[in-house]
């Protein structure tokens, strides 16, 4: 079966640097393979302590990563990331139904959770909904800092003559409102 591409309209910045973080070598070799078919650029970890580590020297555009896993769990690795890196793309992989749930992985901040065993096409339509809404909120942010450097631009330029005239009968107002209450007060 084709598989669908992990972003919808690709572009020369299409192929990511994704992360794979699980202590099973046929899991983590698995994932790796699959995502180098899609063109995309993978790193691996043992657990999360080794994911962390890997990630102080690399560009990494998303995590993958399993939740059991010796010294440092996928659960406490994605609130670590998140810290350094607030944003980043993680989906939590796991087969223990009962001890790690969804909604455990997406408190601390994953955006994808998935139940090993898994097919690989829902693991690709998972990873590209997860890429495509981080690639969404990166364009909505950039648009709003444009809106921003907009808004200072406009704050500060001059204002236009009209509005110097506006400034000019408000300070009038403000002088005949003076002079009218002090009117008042002496009678």
């Amino acid at each position: 079966m084709k598989h669908p591409p992990l972003v919808e309209n690709p572009t020369e910045s299409s192929k990511y640097t994704i992360l794979v973080v699980d202590d099973e070598e046929v899991m983590r070799n698995l994932i790796v393979t699959f995502l180098s078919k899609l063109g995309h650029l993978c790193l691996t970890a043992i657990n999360g302590v080794d994911a962390l580590d890997k990630m102080k020297g690399n560009k990494v555009d998303a995590v993958v990563t399993d939740i059991k896993m010796p010294e440092m769990d996928g659960i406490t690795l994605t609130s670590e990331i998140l810290n350094q890196y607030p944003r980043l793309p993680i989906m939590v992989m796991t087969a223990f139904d009962e001890e790690y749930s969804a909604g455990v992985a997406i408190f601390a901040g994953a955006r994808e959770f998935i139940k090993k065993p898994f097919f690989l096409d829902e693991f690709a339509i998972r990873l590209n909904k997860m890429i495509n809404d981080f690639e969404t909120l990166k364009r909505l942010k950039n648009e709003k800092d444009v809106d921003k450097d907009i808004q200072k631009f406009i704050n500060g330029s001059e204002p236009p003559k009209r509005m110097m005239r506006e400034e000019a009968v408000d300070d009038g107002m403000r002088e005949l409102l003076n002079e009218l209450e002090a009117t008042l007060k002496k009678r």
